[in-house]
Order: C-alpha cells, then structure tokens, then sequence
C-alpha cells in the first residue's frame, strides 16, 4: 500500500482511477493504523492485534478534529486519505495515544465458526450465525452497545461528493461478482449478526452510514444468488488495470487475524511506495524484449543505445525460441503421457477397425458369407464363433460313384447358383449304431467348420476332427467342433464325413477290375484326402492356415490317421497328426487276400458283377455285412479268440493309398519335429455292459473272472492278481486295456523314437476310471472337472494339445523317458510298467484290439 500524497487537490480525470484504487482501504490497515493511535507498547500491540478494531462502548466518539488528530483517516472530496508515518518514523503531529482498558486489550479465546475464515478460491460452508455465536458474538454485542456513540462520529464525517469515473466493460464484469452492498443493507447485516457479510462488506466498501437502523429489524436471509455470487467472487481475481501485486499497489483480502503480527514486519516496505506514480515510473522503465525477456529501459534523459535498441526490437525466430527452451521433468513428464494417451488411441481406434475392415458384414447382425471354389456360402453365427455346416467338399458317391474314390468337384455344373445356406447340421454318412440302428444317407460327403473369424489377415491354424468309434459307425461321436474353444484358443475346427462300412472299405475283384488303377477297399481314405486337399484349396477363405493344418483322431478315425500319415498321398496336406486310443493293428494283408474274404457279400446279395452290387439299396448292403465284422471283444482274451487267426480288417493293403504296412513307415525315423503323437486312457476298455456283470465286483469276482479266460488258461491268474492288486473293477479294467490297447500301441510307439506317446490316468466317479473319451473331452472343453485334481488335468491336456497345434512339439516330452503320464500334471517315466510282463507272455499284441 503506497504512501499518499496529503496535498488536497480536487480530483482529475488522470488522478480518479488511482483515487479508485485506494478509496476503500482494507481492514486490515484501519485496523494496524488503530492499533498505532491505541496501543502505548509493543505488549500491547500484541494483544490487540488479535481482536477487531470496533470502537469500546463506554468512551466518548470523538470528534472529526480530535479524529484528524488521532490518525484517522480523512475524508478528501469522498475519498479516503490515510496518515502514513514518514521514513523516520515518527508522525506529522504526535499526539499522546489514548490507554486501552482491561476489558478491551482482552478477549476471551473463542473457537473460530465454520466460515469464520474466507480463504480465496475455497467454498466454505456458511449459514447465518446466531447472535452471540462464540467470540464473534461476543464482539459483535460489544459495537451493538458501541452503536449510539458511532452515530455522531457517523455524521461527523463528510459524504462522497463525486461519483467514480465510468468503468470499463472488463470491470463491470468482474465487479458483477463481487457483492459490494449498499450503506443500509450493509448495517441491517451488522445488526443481524452477519458476521461474514460484515468483514465482506467492510473490506470493500466504504464505512457504513445510516447505522441508526433498528436493531429489533428481523434477520434477513441470505438469498440464493448471494450463496453463488460470493465463491465466484473469490475465485475471479479482482487485479485492475495499472495494478501489480508484486508492486504492492493490489489488494489483499483478510485471511485471518493471526497473520497481522507477519505483516507488520513488512509494513515498513510496503508503506514507503511512492503514492502519485503509484509504481507507474518504475514499471515504465521494465521493457519486454521480443524473446520474453523483461528488462530496464533506459533513464530518462539518458544515452539511448541504438544498437541496443535494435537488437531487443529485431524478431527473434521460432528455432531460437526453441533453442532457448529449457524443458523440465515435469514439461517431459506431461509430453509423454499426451504422446501414451494418443498412442492408445490409436491402437483402440486400430483395433476396433480392423476387424470391419477384414471381415465381411454380417447380414441381419447373424449370418456371414464366405468365397469357396463351387461358390458363396453363408454361415451363422454360433457362441461368438461362425459355423459353416454342410459345405459339400466331393460328389456325392452314389449310383455309378458308389465303390469308387471320391471325386472331387470341378465341374461348374455340379455347382450351386447363388449363395448356399449352410446353417443347419450336415448329413452324417449311412452307418450302424451300437444297438444295431442304421442311421445316415450315402449323399454324405460334407464338412462342417466353425472358425471365430472370416478374414484373409493373420491367419490360424486348422484341426481337422476324424472321429468314429468303429468303422461302422457310430461317427463322429464326441468328435465334433467347439464354437467356444474355437473362439478362445484361436483355431478352426473342420469335421469332413466320410464313408463307413462296406461303403467305405469293401474290397472286392469285380470292383478292382472296374477301376483304374487296378484297386478297391480304402474309399473312406480317399474321402479324408479328398476334403484335404479341399481345406489347402479354401481354407484361407475363413481364415485358416493352409500351412498348418493338424489331424486330430479319435478311436477308429485315429486308426485311419495313424494309417494315413505313412501314405505318399497325404504328404502336403497335413503338418501334424494326434491319435487318441487308435487300434494297434494295421492291415497286413494283401488285396488279393481281402478280396477273396469279402466274396461273402456278393453271395449274400446274389451278385454276379458290379452292376448289381451298385443297385443294392442300403439296407440290404447293410444286412448282408456278417456280425464277426461288426463285433470285436472287448474284455479278457477268450479260449475261442486264440483258435480264431481270421480275424475281420477292414482296412487293405490296396497299393494306392496305402502302399505298405505302416510299421515299416514307423522304422524310418522321422528328422526335426514329430509329425504323430500317439497317446490312450488307462482304462480305455471299460463299457458299461462289463461294468454291470456285477453289481459290485469284488476280489473273488475279479479272479474268478480272468481265471475264466485265456489268461487263466496259461496259468498266470496269481502273477496278474498280484501285479495289479485286482480286488476291484478298475483293476479289472486295468488289465483289459494294458492288454487290448496301451502295451501294443507302445509296441508301436517304440519303433517311433521320436513320436511321443501318453497315458491318462486321472479318474472320476465312483470308480475313479480314465475312461475313453477323457481326453478327447479335456481337449474340446467337455470334460466337466468336479475336483482340484480333474480341473489340473484338463488345464494339463490342454495346454499339451494346443501348445502342440502351434508349435509343433510337446515340450514335457523327453526321449529317454519317452511314456508321457498324465494325471494332475504330465510327467515323464522311462516306459509303463506291466507291459513287458504281457509282451514276454506273448499276450501282447496278439490280442490287440482292431477296428
């Protein structure tokens, strides 16, 4: 606060807006200049800087000179005129102080209300105080009874004559915030004990005139507008034009009482600022240089430096500037995570579009469409996946087709027009379920995919599913695609029909001789290659991977891809093939021999050429097939079972497709990754017409049962018995797939060096049995885990399958311990234990189950 001039001049239209600036002093300086005149020592001054400067009750007002005379303000053409001391400290007139009482120095230490302290830019809840509210109260009652001797001081001191100069729109603005009240609605609120509104009003208005309001007036409340007004008013700075806080020419508002005793530390600096510039002299010498830089201007009168002068006139460059930036932690700070912020952006927006962008729309929010070689088909959308069912992939082998390898299409006339509607199940192929159903059509040859997404970008890898439990059927069984671990695990399932029974593996003379190449039998192979080389050709086209294409085969259809993979047909068409509980034995007779065997269909159907067998209707094919080709046993080895050598294979050694025993591709050992893993279950051979030959098979039972059979017959029931504990049915059923499936297919494996080869062990239900299709399940996600144990297995079977889908190894598989066990977790032994007790019995694989 600047020292003022006490000349009495008039006011000019230059001096208003300084007058403006200093007409209203702040509370704070009435208060300090009070405290001057009153307090006799620094004791004193110590006290009363903590209470308001209000005037005592039972002291006589002063008079307008005796005020003059006390240091009060002046009132000069309306205008307030503070007496400041001079540089030496003492006053223009010095004056003997008046003593302060007892009753005045002290006041009792209250606690401060709620909204007793206005901070600048801080919402403070405030309501009308009631009188007599803590200290504020207190003081407040004491300038109630000050009030009549306030009135003749009040009409001792002049009005404003003149009214303040016309403000610009910038301050209309922002004094539209701030609540400056009129002389009478300022005293009702003294008098209503609005305490807030009081150090509000005094702070920025004059004093008060017309303090004779009555003091029985009702309390007037504090409207809506007001609430709203006085927050935005601290908030908006109320710095007017010429001003500058740091010149000490600003005003600052009150922030609380304990902060006088810091400021009159500095009184002495801020007073001695000169009044009639008012700081303009000295902000007048401050120059702004073009680079941002402030700096002294020459004096007046003085030299001017003109090169000087045109260097700090002449345009600093963008480059400069940026030179001269200096960035700081917080500057790089905010850069990069604006930099973040777009770069996520970007890769959401990225993200988001893509897949539009590279996948087809949807037709009615469900069906998409897909480009194949015979033309457009149109899939469904199933759990978050699309599934295409019944795509035809060959002609359909009937008539002149039947008993012949399938065709695959490349004709436009046997085409389809238009879009083909896949959306319904495909037809399965004429075969024989287990309780003797014929079920199916010949028009068969159809494939079903289910892929979580039709685009031609980052494609995945393909899992062809080749399921049936017998040769006869029923297929695919559980073998059938996933729409949800499609979606989840990022492949395409595909699941092609083929050919069962004597439609698929009838090998006759008569047929040889009406083919060429001279061949016949293996026509469900031809249809599995067929719908291979279909998938290489428009895979792509629903977002798979020609390149990596793995056969997954489940019981009779692994039979077929263990068969499969040694044939010279297939080399291109697959990357890798799974087997899960295939058959151990593998054809090993010739063509000749499986034609001369299978000459009792023709004499059962009463044909004497092909043109007769190919009128046949399916029934009748299916009716003239014998029962020993349909049944195998599925237990213990029997007596009649070793006098029977002419046991029923349905698959040839046709010279086409395959072209040797595959045990002789098995010797060749394989270079880089494995192309086969072969794996079964521990229990495999469990059914439930065993299961129920006894309610509760007992020990006795047990014994009774294998002492019954060939293995009792060579007197090794005892050695069996103690070997596996066989006091139950699990055992049991132990014993019967160690025979007919796990021992012979590691006969198998260990001519593959190379191919894994695992047992499941981990079991459920009663009887705790890995039964046949547990791991077939565990990988589709049909396996349902009800125990810590079982949920470890499927995560366990999972991720051996999958991680070998996309990259080709099992990576718990080490070939010194080559036999995978897989319960909770895969471990890895050394070989299984038993199997070569069977083998040294010559049990195995003599008695290995076929298909």
């Amino acid at each position: 606060m600047g020292e003022l001039d006490e000349k009495d001049t008039p006011p000019t239209e230059t001096t208003a807006h300084q007058q403006e600036a200093l007409e209203e002093p702040k509370e704070t300086d009435k208060m300090l200049e009070k405290k001057d005149e009153k307090l006799p020592s620094p004791s004193a001054d110590k006290k009363q800087a903590s209470k308001p400067g209000t005037p005592v009750g039972d002291k006589k007002s002063p008079t307008p000179a005796a005020a003059d005379a006390a240091g009060e303000p002046k009132k000069v053409n309306g205008e307030e005129i503070i007496d400041i001391p001079t540089e030496n400290g003492t006053k223009p007139d010095d004056r003997d102080e008046k003593k302060i009482s007892k009753e005045e120095r002290e006041v009792k230490p209250k606690k401060i209300p709620i909204g007793g302290l206005k901070l600048p830019g801080f919402f403070m809840k405030s309501k009308p105080k009631a009188e007599g509210d803590g200290a504020e109260g207190e003081l407040l009652e004491k300038e109630h009874k000050e009030e009549p001797n306030g009135d003749a001081a009040a009409a001792a001191t002049p009005k404003k004559e003149e009214q303040k100069p016309r403000s610009n729109f910038g301050e209309r603005l922002r004094n539209f915030f701030v609540r400056k009240p009129a002389a009478e609605k300022q005293a009702k609120q003294v008098a209503n004990g609005d305490a807030d509104a009081k150090s509000e009003a005094t702070a920025e208005a004059a004093p008060a005139e017309g303090a004779d309001q009555s003091e029985s007036a009702p309390p007037q409340k504090r409207g809506l507008l007001n609430a709203i007004k006085l927050p935005i008013a601290n908030m908006i700075p109320k710095k007017k034009a010429g001003e500058d806080v740091e010149l000490g020419l600003g005003k600052a508002g009150l922030a609380s009482m304990e902060t006088l005793d810091d400021s009159l530390k500095d009184q002495d600096t801020v007073d001695k600022a000169p009044l009639k510039t008012n700081g303009a002299d000295e902000i007048s010498k401050l120059k702004k240089s073009p680079s941002g830089e402030i700096k002294q201007a020459a004096a007046a009168g003085g030299p001017i430096d003109e090169k000087l002068t045109d260097e700090e006139e002449a345009p600093v460059s963008l480059l400069s500037r940026l030179r001269g930036y200096k960035c700081s932690v917080d500057d790089a700070l905010i850069a990069f995570g604006i930099l973040l912020f777009v770069l996520l952006l970007a890769v959401i927006g990225y993200v988001l579009t893509h897949e539009t962008l590279t996948s087809p729309p949807l037709r009615e929010g469900r069906f998409i469409s897909a480009v194949t070689s015979c033309g457009m088909v149109e899939g469904v959308k199933d759990d978050g996946a699309f599934a295409f069912r019944g795509i035809p992939y060959a002609l359909a082998p009937v008539e002149e087709l039947r008993w012949r390898g399938a065709q695959p299409i490349k004709d436009i006339d046997n085409c389809w027009n238009g879009t083909l509607q896949t959306h319904n199940s495909s037809v399965l192929c004429t075969q024989r379920l287990g309780n003797g159903t014929i079920v199916g059509d010949e028009d068969c040859l159809y494939l079903d995919i289910v892929t979580p997404h039709v685009r031609y970008d980052n494609p995945l890898p393909v899992i062809v599913l080749i399921g049936a439990e017998t040769l006869t059927g029923p297929s695919p069984g559980i073998l059938r695609p996933s729409a949800r671990y499609s979606r989840s695990h990022d492949v395409i399932f595909v699941r092609p029909n083929f050919r069962l029974g004597a439609f698929g593996f009838l090998a006759l003379d008569a047929l040889t001789k009406n083919e060429y190449p001279r061949t016949s039998g293996n026509y469900a192979l031809t249809d599995i290659v067929a719908a291979l080389k279909w998938i290489q050709l428009n895979i792509v086209h629903f977002g798979g991977d020609p390149k990596s294409v793995t056969l997954l085969g489940h019981r009779a259809g692994a039979t077929l891809v263990s068969a499969l993979v040694t044939s010279p047909q297939l080399e291109g068409l697959y990357t890798r093939a799974w087997a899960s509980s295939s058959s151990a034995i593998f054809p090993g007779k010739t063509l000749q021999e499986s034609e001369k065997l299978n000459e009792v269909i023709m004499s059962t159907l009463d044909c004497k050429d092909v043109a007769c067998l190919r009128a046949a209707s399916t029934e009748q094919l299916w009716a003239a097939t014998p029962d020993t080709w349909l049944h195998f046993p599925a237990d213990v080895p029997t007596k009649e079972e070793s006098l029977n050598t002419q046991r029923h294979e349905w698959l040839v050694l046709d010279g086409n497709i395959l072209q040797q025993h595959p045990s002789e591709s098995w010797k060749r050992e394989h270079i880089g990754k494995p192309l086969l893993v072969m794996g079964t279950t521990a229990h495999e051979a469990h059914t439930l017409n065993l299961r129920e030959r006894h309610s509760n098979w007992t020990a006795e039972e047990v014994r009774a049962f294998i002492d019954g059979s060939q293995l009792g017959a060579l007197g090794l029931t005892d050695e069996i018995v103690a070997r596996y504990n066989a006091t139950n049915y699990t055992a049991l059923a132990a014993i019967i797939t160690d025979i007919r499936t796990v021992c012979p297919l590691l006969t198998n494996a260990r001519l593959q060096p190379s191919v894994p080869f695992y047992v499941v062990t981990q079991g459920e239900g009663e009887d705790q049995l890995a039964t046949v299709d547990a791991d077939v399940q565990a990988i589709l996600g049909r396996y349902e885990p009800h125990t810590v144990e079982q949920r470890r297995f499927v995560s366990s079977m999972q991720q051996l399958f999958y991680y070998y889908v996309s990259h080709g190894t099992v990576p718990q598989y080490d070939s010194r311990r080559r036999v995978l066990i897989v319960g909770q977790d895969p471990l890895s032994q050394e070989d299984h234990e038993h199997c070569n007790f069977w083998i040294s019995k010559d049990i195995v694989p003599r008695y290995a189950r076929i298909d």
